[in-house]
């Protein structure tokens, strides 16, 4: 570097110096820098604090802490934004000054304070804590630019702070108002009520066992997750703007005479919340009028926050038709084909009409479905004749139990489509009746869907197959499979063994066929003319199991299968992977 480089960088330091010492001057007082001091408030302690209030001309703002949260209390009683509000004290604690003015600098100002804004000042916070109020008086800005001029009572010269201090104070009570327009917080509440032009549209309660029941215009379940919802949705409803604070208003005018809408929210006989949903402005038909019976006040609201409110009672009624129960020991079915079902230890078994090890997936299968079937229509709540339904003699009945006591007791009627793709149903224990989908569910008409079938590859002693008129019998040795009649070529032990490995752990979606003859001509089993007849050893349950093939239903294989003795057989469906595994390792070339 050159000395011309010198000397020009020389008289570019004076040329700056120069500018941050005429513009730190005004009036003739000097700003001298204390950037990088400690806080302006070394010992400030936010959490001891309890009150804030900041003074304008022509207004006061005051918060409170209660119970670690902020209230507003002047110039409303309201909640406050505690965010807010702990914002500016923290910013106020970190606050360190970038300058400072000397009291001497400050008495030879012709205007005193006032040439720093500060007589009067834009605003007077007061913090109130444990020992004597802090009170910082906010003047003007400095010319340079982000910088504010503040007073510290208590004190006689004038500091320069950051201009950030200015955005953090309300300009209005709004700005530090609480814009949720419900707060459970910490609160539980087991009643919901709405009301809809001054009639009940619902009254829900919840009762000891967490179970949400309607109490007014009926007695019937509620649906819980949804009434849990809306107050939860309404929770996170942020209030647009406040209309008015007086405790009388021109309801009228606001919608309000009677509300379009009232929301009571509860615990016991504790009112927790009440809103009062009323008509929209003329000129911002986007919003609605709320009035908040809490605080007495009108604010509003987005329209679309407030759409759940206009569901009707059917939304809010549990849309099963039975919900989940705990501790299911039994389960029976009346009628044509019926059965019973009870858990034995870890272990269901079927133990009417026939005593056999019922199939744990199947099991699940149905008792899940039957605790989620929905209510597609709520057909009737007053039934003066079941006949009109089929449920004077309901062509079902399932009843689910605990032990000897009956949990819930359905009955099955008549369709309630014309297609019947709907069936009437009703509970024992309620007077309603409702409309169902046909599901698995209702076609499960012999106990033996319910059979556990599985077994292992070592528990086949034998394998008799017929196909297309030719016989096979394949029967276990010491030394693996060997062909006792019908043709040996092509046997391969351990193909055979994996695929029937594969048949005791296969899993299929079950129908009972009543039909013997029109399920074979339908399902074309004379024409594929292919069975297995598996006699099984080792203690199972099923001694004999006969499988015949049909034709393909989309990627699966029908699959006509008959369990010793059963009368009925079961309607199976077999994935094609799993049947060209049989075809070619079970057949009778």
């Amino acid at each position: 570097m050159n000395h011309r480089s010198n000397l020009a960088l020389f008289l570019l330091a004076v040329a700056l110096a120069a500018y941050v010492f005429v513009a730190d001057r005004r009036g003739g007082h000097t700003v001298t820098g204390r950037s990088g001091d400690a806080a302006m408030f070394p010992s400030f302690d936010v959490a001891s604090l309890g009150a804030v209030e900041l003074a304008r001309s022509n207004s006061i703002i005051r918060v409170e802490r209660t119970n670690n949260a902020w209230t507003l209390r002047l110039p409303v009683n309201y909640p406050a934004q505690s965010l807010s509000v702990d914002r500016l004290l923290e910013h106020v604690a970190r606050m360190v000054p970038a300058g400072y003015v000397g009291v001497r600098d400050v008495a030879a100002q012709p205007d005193g304070l006032a040439a720093f804004g500060l007589a009067p000042p834009v605003a007077t916070l007061t913090l109130v804590g444990r020992d004597q109020p802090t009170i910082l008086r906010v003047g003007g800005n400095t010319p340079v630019a982000g910088r504010l001029y503040v007073q510290l009572v208590g004190t006689d010269g004038v500091f320069v702070v950051d201009a950030a201090l200015l955005g953090l104070l309300p300009s209005s009570p709004d700005d530090w108002r609480d814009r949720g327009l419900i707060d459970l917080a910490g609160r539980t509440f087991d009643r919901v009520s709405l009301a809809a032009a001054g009639r009940t549209v619902f009254e829900a309660v919840k009762d000891p066992a967490g179970r949400w029941q309607l109490r007014q215009p009926l007695s019937a379940r509620a649906d819980g997750e949804r009434l849990e919802a809306l107050v939860g949705q309404l929770q996170q409803v942020r209030v647009s703007g406040f209309v008015s604070d007086a405790p009388i208003v021109d309801r009228a005018s606001l919608g309000l005479q009677p509300p379009a809408f009232e929301l009571g929210v509860g615990s016991g006989t504790n009112e927790l919340a009440r809103l009062e949903v009323g008509g929209s402005p003329t000129n911002a038909p986007q919003h609605r009028y709320v009035r908040r019976l809490a605080h007495t006040n009108v604010v509003l609201v987005d329209a679309q926050f407030l759409a759940a409110l206009e569901r009707p009672l059917q939304d809010f009624r549990d849309p099963r038709l039975v919900g989940p129960l705990d501790g299911i020991t039994r389960i029976e079915r009346t009628g044509t084909g019926g059965f019973a079902a009870a858990l034995e230890g870890t272990n269901w078994w079927v133990t009417a009409p026939r005593r056999f090890p019922a199939s744990a997936a199947m099991v699940r299968l149905f008792l899940d479905q039957i605790q989620s079937l929905e209510i597609e229509q709520f057909v009737n709540d007053v039934v003066a004749d079941p006949k009109t339904y089929g449920l004077d003699r309901p062509a079902r009945e399932f009843v689910l139990g605990h032990g000897t006591n009956t949990l819930v007791r359905v009955q099955l009627g008549g369709p309630a489509s014309a297609n019947g793709a709907l069936l009437f149903a009703r509970r024992t224990d309620e007077s309603s009746v409702y409309a169902v989908p046909r599901t698995i569910l209702i076609n499960l008409e012999s106990a033996g869907q319910l059979r556990d079938w599985s077994f292992a590859a070592t528990n086949v002693a034998a394998v008799d197959i017929v196909q297309q008129g030719r016989l096979r019998r394949l029967v276990r040795s010491p030394s693996g499979w060997q062909a006792a009649a019908g043709a040996s070529a092509g046997l391969v032990p351990d193909a055979i063994e994996e695929t029937l490995h594969r048949l005791g752990r296969w899993e299929s979606t079950r129908y009972a066929v009543t039909d013997e003859a029109a399920m074979t001509k339908a399902g074309r089993f004379g024409e594929t003319a292919h069975e297995a007849t598996l006699s099984l050893d080792g203690g199972l349950s099923v001694r004999v199991l006969r499988l015949r093939f049909g034709a393909t239903l989309g990627a699966n294989r029908l699959v006509l299968a008959y369990f010793d003795n059963d009368p009925t057989p079961l309607r199976l469906e077999m994935p094609e992977d799993l049947y060209g595994a049989v075809a070619r390792d079970l057949a009778a070339p």
